[in-house]
């Protein structure tokens, strides 16, 4: 992760390269990405056509965006940090230099604490009303919370705060805290089939779906998007695909989370949409 914030980490996988190509250009940049390119192009005297994935420190532009689905239709675009509103780079970089701090003081493999989705027709939904919770979706979907973190066989363990246990810490708000783990550590991969784009939320210690409860998530995807309201699928806790709500993809989204193999525990698989008025239920998989 590059530290100094101001300037722009892009990082190149090309065809013919065992190792991943690195350049750089100005955050605030609107052709960032495309600065890079130039940079890597004149380097290495490599065409377009070789990369298979990019991936930016900071969400590219939308100049970017219409530069990279002309230039790598196929690659896999990913970024770390959401491109802020003009007048919020300040707050951006702010933000971005605490997680960094974070990143670097904090154990590789520590505990967190992170929101975790709960269906209401889950199997074991009955055990909700001993977790402290709210809704996300009113009658259908809840957020509750537990630590997560390695185990001594080296698998991830997960253990949900109870009531009682809320109340033995005083009953302190733990959405802030847990929000802030699960968006520390998420990317966002960007793939284009022609006018359609999918956006994978990935995160590697689990709970990716949770991001779903983020209050942001909707503004963060809108600079990917645009405006309108986005199909959401969670195919199980660790999983999210996105894509416009009209797009051809669509169907092909709610077709993987229907007929997902998951086994349901807290999180039946399903489709939801996503709006600049909050998250609907569309559908759960029977």
């Amino acid at each position: 992760m590059n530290d100094d914030v101001s300037q722009n980490l892009v990082v190149f996988r090309l065809a013919g390269f065992d190792e991943p190509v690195l350049a750089s250009a100005p955050t605030q940049a609107e052709d960032a990405v495309e600065q890079a390119w130039a940079q890597v192009r004149r380097q290495h005297e490599v065409s377009a056509s070789a990369v298979s994935a990019v991936y930016s420190e900071w969400q590219p532009s939308a100049a970017d965006q219409e530069f990279m689905a002309r230039q790598f239709p196929e690659a896999e675009c990913t970024y770390s940090f959401a491109r802020p509103a003009p007048g919020e780079w300040e707050r951006a970089f702010a933000e971005a230099r605490a997680v960094m701090a974070e990143t670097h003081e904090s154990p590789q493999a520590a505990e967190e604490l992170l929101p975790v989705l709960w269906s209401t027709s889950s199997p074991r939904a009955g055990l909700l009303e001993t977790l402290p919770h709210h809704p996300l979706v009113p009658g259908h979907l809840s957020v509750a919370f537990a630590v997560v973190g390695p185990t001594p066989r080296g698998t991830i363990g997960m253990h949900h705060i109870t009531r009682h246990q809320h109340e033995e810490m005083g009953a302190p708000d733990l959405t802030g805290v847990a929000y802030q783990s699960l968006a520390r550590s998420l990317k966002f991969e960007v793939r284009q089939a022609g006018a359609d784009v999918l956006v994978s939320v990935v995160r590697e210690n689990l709970l990716a779906a949770s991001a779903i409860a983020l209050p942001d998530l909707y503004e963060q995807l809108s600079q990917q998007f645009g405006p309108g309201d986005l199909l959401v699928g969670l195919p199980c806790p660790d999983e999210m695909y996105v894509v416009r709500e009209d797009s051809g993809l669509a169907e092909t989204v709610r077709e993987q989370v229907l007929e997902s193999p998951y086994e349901t525990t807290e999180l039946v698989p399903s489709v939801l949409r996503l709006g600049p008025d909050g998250v609907e239920l569309l559908a759960e998989r029977g």
